[in-house]
């Protein structure tokens, strides 16, 4: 049996079925442990969602697994580019520095994608796929990025992941909802993200609905999606538990 093909068909749903969602996790951990003894190929998630969703916080438990290698957003490197908060810029006026910043993002990501795994699976914090299919997506029907702008970021992302190394295996979807996501992000008080409103945030999670619901989905990558609506420990157990243990495999 070639489990890539098998992990690959897979269309992973979240489910009010704990039991349904308890065998799903089974299916991916044997999916996994077989690739990781079978093949010397690195394996790469990326964790998506909204602004808000939880997804730092899933990383910081994952990054207890020694089989994990996380991959944070590089939000560092967007607040001081030679100086200059790119990030804030963006919030601040979008018309000016969208499609600057959705450039930066762009390359930014493709080097993590290529940078390689000192473990068997690398974790992303978001990827290439999300800045195009939801951020620079949602810029440019808001009419903040002019059409010359959207092909030539189209065309720099087709060209960026026709790389091998932008390949994704699964991506785990924390799914929120807008007031839940506004709501964690006045608690963390990050500067950038104080002009943040409910309206872009109900943008957002449209696009990443577009992007990755089982019902529209345009990816074809297999797909997990979680409530992360829940508290933080409950969104760690349902997506995190069951890799945790491959440490003990």
């Amino acid at each position: 049996m070639n489990v890539k093909i098998v992990l690959k068909q897979l269309l992973f749903q979240n489910s009010c079925n704990i039991s349904k969602m308890y065998s799903t996790f089974r299916v991916i951990e044997s999916c996994l442990k077989q690739l990781i003894m079978s093949s010397s190929k690195k394996f790469t998630i990326a964790v998506e969602g909204n602004i808000g969703s939880g997804k730092s916080t899933v990383l910081a438990y994952l990054s207890k697994s020694s089989l994990c290698d996380i991959v944070t957003e590089p939000v560092d490197s967007w607040t001081n580019l030679n100086g200059n908060n790119l990030l804030g810029m963006l919030y601040n006026n979008p018309h000016r520095w969208g499609f600057a910043f959705q450039a930066n993002a762009q390359m930014t990501l493709a080097k993590l994608h290529a940078q390689q795994s000192k473990a068997p699976i690398k974790v992303m914090e978001r990827s290439i796929y999300s800045t195009r299919y939801c951020f620079v997506e949602n810029l440019y029907r808001n009419n903040i990025l002019h059409n010359v702008e959207y092909e030539i970021l189209n065309d720099w992302f087709q060209m960026l992941i026709s790389n091998d190394s932008c390949y994704l295996d699964l991506i785990i979807y924390l799914r929120a909802k807008p007031e839940t996501c506004l709501e964690r992000i006045k608690s963390r008080n990050r500067p950038e993200e104080q002009s943040i409103t409910i309206d872009y945030l109900k943008q957002l999670h449209e696009r990443h609905e577009d992007w990755l619901a089982p019902q529209i989905r345009t990816s074809t990558t297999p797909v997990l999606i979680v409530d992360a609506n829940q508290t933080k420990e409950h969104v760690y157990n349902t997506t995190s538990t069951h890799l945790l243990t491959l440490t003990t495999c």
